[in-house]
C-alpha cells in the first residue's frame, strides 16, 4: 500500500510539488492538501482533480477528516516548525522542505519529539538524491584519491531579468539560506565530516533587484582538516553552472571533479563526476543508475522509510540535517558581522563568534 500523505502548503513551490513531483512517486497517495489561502485550494481542485472535501484550511482540520500516514510539509519555512509539531503529535511522519526550520534549537526539540513517538522525521535536501552526489560521496568515503584536503565550489547564475515585485526578489537571504542551504548540505554529506568555522561575505551587485545580497563567499573549516572555498552568485556574469555548482576537490593522489543539476528534477542534463591522478588525464566515472532523482527520489525515500521502518543512506533525517542547519546559520551570522563563527552543532546551541 502506498503511503497516505496529506500536503500543507500549496504556494508557487509547494504547487509544484502538487503538480508535477507527488503525482510521479507511486509509493505515495495523496488523500489530502491544506492552505489558508482559498485560490490555491481551488486551483489544486482544477488542476489535479482532487475532491473539495479533501482540501483543507488547516492542518488541524485535514488530520481531523481523513486517515493519513505521513505530512508533507512545504510552507513558509516561518510555519514549519508549528506544523511539523502538530504532525507529529497526531503521530505522522514527516517530510518537510528545506530549511528544515528557522532555529537549531527548533530542529533540535522536533528531532527529539520524533524520537519521542518513534516516527520518521525527514528533510527533503533533494540534491542528495542525484547521481553525481553519491559517486561523489562514495569516491571520498573509499578515498580513491587519498584523503581531501581542499575544496572550492562555484555557483553561478544569472536571475535578474523578473519584474523586481516577484516573491523570490524579496526572499531572505536568497543565496545562502535559499539555495546555500542545498550546497552546506552537500559539503557534510560529501566530505562525511563537520563544519567547525566558517568566515562569509555577501554583497548586493550593482543593478541587483533582490532586497538581500543574492552574492556570498565563504571559507569553512571542517573538522579533519577540510578547508573548503564557496562562492555563489544569483547575479553571475560568468558561465552558468548546473544548480548543485561545481566542484573540485583536491585529494593527496589527485582530484575530484563533479556536478549536478538539481534544479527541477526533470533531467541529468550537467551531472558528471571525473578524476584526475596526479600526472594522468581526467577520466569519466560511470554514474550510479537511479529509478528517479531529486525531489521524486527523495520522497519515494521518504515513504519507504515509513513503510520498513529505516532510512536509506544519505537521506537526511531531522537530527543530522541539524548540522547543515547550524553551517547555515553560521555563515549568515559571519556575513551580518563580518567575523568569524564557530559552527556549534552539540546540543544545537547558536552559532558564537569565535571573540566570544
Amino acid at each position: 500500500m502506498p503511503t497516505r500523505i496529506v500536503q500543507v502548503g500549496l504556494g508557487q513551490w509547494g504547487a509544484d510539488w502538487a503538480e508535477t513531483v507527488v503525482p510521479q512517486v507511486p509509493e505515495v497517495e495523496a488523500v489530502g492538501w491544506v492552505d489558508p489561502n482559498p485560490e490555491a485550494l481551488e486551483r489544486v481542485e482544477l488542476r489535479l482533480g482532487s475532491r473539495p472535501d479533501r482540501c483543507f484550511p488547516t492542518l488541524e482540520a485535514a488530520l481531523s477528516n481523513i486517515d493519513a500516514d505521513a505530512v508533507l510539509v512545504t510552507a513558509d519555512v516561518r510555519a514549519h516548525a508549528s506544523l511539523v509539531e502538530l504532525a507529529l503529535e497526531a503521530g505522522k511522519h514527516v517530510l518537510v522542505e528545506k530549511p528544515f526550520v528557522s532555529t537549531t534549537v527548533e530542529a533540535e526539540r522536533l528531532a527529539d519529539l520524533a524520537d519521542h513517538y518513534h516516527l520518521i522525521l525527514m528533510v527533503s535536501q533533494n540534491f542528495r538524491f542525484f547521481p553525481a552526489a553519491i559517486s561523489a560521496a562514495r569516491l571520498v568515503r573509499e578515498q580513491v584519491l587519498g584523503p581531501v584536503g581542499a575544496v572550492r565550489i562555484e555557483f553561478r547564475r544569472f536571475l535578474n531579468c523578473t519584474p523586481a515585485d516577484e516573491p523570490f526578489y524579496a526572499l531572505r537571504q536568497p543565496l545562502l539560506e535559499d539555495l546555500g542551504i542545498h550546497h552546506f548540505d552537500l559539503m557534510r554529506m560529501v566530505l562525511g565530516q563537520e563544519p567547525r568555522q566558517v568566515y562569509c561575505t555577501a554583497w548586493q551587485p550593482q543593478g541587483s533587484s533582490f532586497r538581500e545580497p543574492p552574492a556570498a563567499a565563504a571559507t569553512i573549516i571542517f573538522d579533519r582538516g577540510t578547508v573548503v572555498t564557496y562562492r555563489g552568485n544569483w547575479l553571475s556574469g560568468g558561465v552558468e553552472t548546473p544548480y548543485g555548482g561545481e566542484w573540485h576537490l583536491e585529494c593527496a593522489e589527485g582530484e575530484i571533479i563533479w556536478t549536478c543539476r538539481g534544479d527541477r528534477d526533470v533531467t541529468l542534463d550537467g551531472d558528471h563526476v571525473r578524476i584526475r591522478k596526479r600526472g594522468h588525464r581526467i577520466v569519466p566515472i560511470g554514474l550510479p543508475e537511479m529509478a528517479s532523482f531529486g525531489r521524486r527520489e527523495s520522497l519515494a525515500t521518504f515513504a519507504r522509510a515509513v513503510e520498513i521502518g529505516t532510512v536509506a543512506p544519505f537521506a537526511s533525517l531531522g537530527r543530522d540535517n541539524i548540522g547543515s542547519l547550524a553551517l547555515m546559520h553560521a555563515a549568515i551570522t559571519s556575513a551580518k558581522t563580518g567575523r568569524v563563527i564557530s559552527v556549534e552543532t552539540i546540543n544545537s546551541k547558536r552559532p558564537k563568534s569565535t571573540s566570544d
